[in-house]
């Protein structure tokens, strides 16, 4: 855990707000959503685009985020991209048409990269080197247990929802629970972006004075940023993307086309996984104590992989619940691991930076790869998809491996400006 002294009064001000969030955005929308748009009709294929188009946002914005976060703070980003995130919720629920749920998912996905973006650096700045990795698993522990919390809720919020108020005239569909209905899941999101909005008030009651802090305090031209040493940095983040955007938006659907299980055994399937992954994630001191930053980092990738190949074979549910819970859990660890091993190798005015090209990567990734992982759900071949993410794993090792295996050190980067401007 991370000592007393570390939780600083702004670091717990965020790690509230990232709960709220995780709450709202995560866990009760990575149950329902994809259950909203299979009651309105839509396949495989249009979720599969309808998952991966909220990438692209942060792909082509990502590195203009980081810019922005270095001009006017991390603080205004998260506000202004928690706003976003929110309001991107009522064309959703007030005009489901493909084309403007897919303008609504691009700028949902635009915001949560923009947080993704400022996540590392705030807890960079706010942490001291020796407690940096506790404070990422202190994160990782808040955020993903929350997200759980939300996961549960989902599962039974379309069912409260009906329950309590009832289904209107004019909102049941021929053949469907009135809990599976639009309205029903539109309820539950709702509620959803209701506590996007609330996750804001910690942010607000940062210090201005602190928050300042989490500025770069350096002015870097473009051209004095040393670009090939941030994406070679950040190019396992691609790989790290593509194995993401073929599950996590879609765990729901696998466990209720393979098993055929309700919503409220779903979301509680989910929330396990959600809540390991917070508890694993207060294991990441011990693993880097253990085996150090990189090879922690390797060893992690690679058991997870191992997990998604008995995930893709799993016929059983309990023990499908199982390897989920482990090949989550256990894969997320890169997150805590990756990140600080990254970012100790950039010059702190560039961690804004640096931090948004590995959300465009990581974003690039999620698209291409969340796209196909629609097409190939047609024949609900997930064994498929979980076997190739157990080697996209394998891949990401890899490259971490040769990435890091003679790391380039933080340039001047100050010294580098005044150079460049001579």
């Amino acid at each position: 855990m991370i000592a007393l002294r570390s939780l600083n009064r702004p670091l717990a001000l965020f790690l509230w707000y990232s709960a709220i969030f995780h709450v709202g955005a995560f866990g009760i929308a990575d149950v329902v959503l994809n259950f909203y748009f299979v009651s309105l009709g839509y396949n495989s294929d249009a979720i599969g685009l309808l998952q991966g188009i909220s990438r692209v946002g942060g792909a082509f914005l990502g590195i203009p985020i980081g810019i922005l976060a270095d001009r006017i703070g991390m603080k205004r980003v998260v506000i202004g991209a928690t706003l976003i995130a929110a309001i991107s919720y009522l064309p959703l629920l007030l005009l489901p048409s493909l084309p403007v749920l897919l303008l609504s998912r691009a700028a949902f996905g635009v915001a949560l990269s923009a947080t993704f973006i400022a996540a590392a650096p705030f807890l960079i700045a706010l942490a001291e080197r020796e407690h940096q990795a506790h404070a990422f698993g202190y994160y990782q522990v808040t955020t993903l247990s929350m997200a759980a919390f939300g996961s549960l809720i989902g599962g039974v919020l379309p069912s409260a929802l009906i329950a309590v108020l009832g289904l209107p005239e004019g909102a049941a569909r021929q053949g469907i629970a009135p809990a599976q209905t639009p309205f029903a899941y539109g309820g539950a999101l709702l509620i959803s972006a209701a506590l996007c909005l609330i996750s804001i008030l910690p942010v607000l009651r940062l210090p201005n004075a602190r928050s300042a802090v989490l500025q770069s305090g350096v002015s870097v031209p473009l051209h004095a940023v040393p670009w090939r040493s941030i994406l070679l940095l950040a190019a396992p983040s691609l790989l790290f993307g593509l194995s993401a955007g073929l599950t996590f938006p879609f765990y729901n659907l696998f466990f209720r086309s393979r098993f055929a299980l309700p919503d409220d055994e779903v979301g509680a399937i989910l929330s396990l996984g959600w809540l390991m992954m917070g508890v694993v994630g207060i294991s990441t001191p011990w693993w880097e104590r253990r085996f150090g930053r990189l090879r922690g980092t390797i060893i992690t990738t690679c058991l997870a992989g191992a997990a998604y190949v008995a995930l893709g074979l799993a016929q059983a549910v309990l023990f499908a619940a199982l390897m989920f819970v482990i090949a989550a859990s256990v894969r997320n660890l890169l997150v805590p691991l990756y990140e600080p091993l990254r970012l100790e190798c950039v010059d702190r005015s560039l961690h804004n930076l640096s931090s948004a090209v590995g959300s465009v990567l990581w974003s690039l990734g999620w698209f291409l790869a969340s796209t196909l992982s629609g097409l190939l759900q047609r024949n609900n071949d997930f064994t498929a998809i979980f076997i190739s993410v157990a080697v996209l794993q394998a891949l990401t090792a890899l490259s971490i491996a040769l990435v890091f295996r003679k790391a380039p050190q933080a340039e001047p980067v100050a010294q580098a400006s005044a150079l460049a401007s001579d």
